[in-house]
């Protein structure tokens, strides 16, 4: 059963990647989650052992931070 209580997604779309914007059920800290499955970075990538695709980044956010950022839709609460 998964955990993840999603926000906002997009599928691949040609060369675009997919990308996951998501909370974590049980997480108690005001955060989101901003997972970019097939892109380039220039930082240490998550180690592929737990499951995730090769080019898979995973970023915690403050809430606050991706409103700022405009991930998070307007009137977005954390349930």
């Amino acid at each position: 059963m998964s955990t993840k209580a999603s926000i906002r997604h997009q599928e691949k779309d040609g060369e675009l990647p997919a990308w996951h914007l998501y909370t974590e059920a049980f997480e108690k800290a005001d955060v989101v989650y901003l997972e970019l499955e097939g892109v380039k970075a220039d930082l240490t990538m998550i180690d592929s052992s737990w499951g995730a695709a090769p080019g898979t980044v995973l970023l915690r956010l403050p809430t606050a931070t991706a409103k700022q950022l405009g991930l998070v839709p307007a009137g977005w609460e954390k349930d």
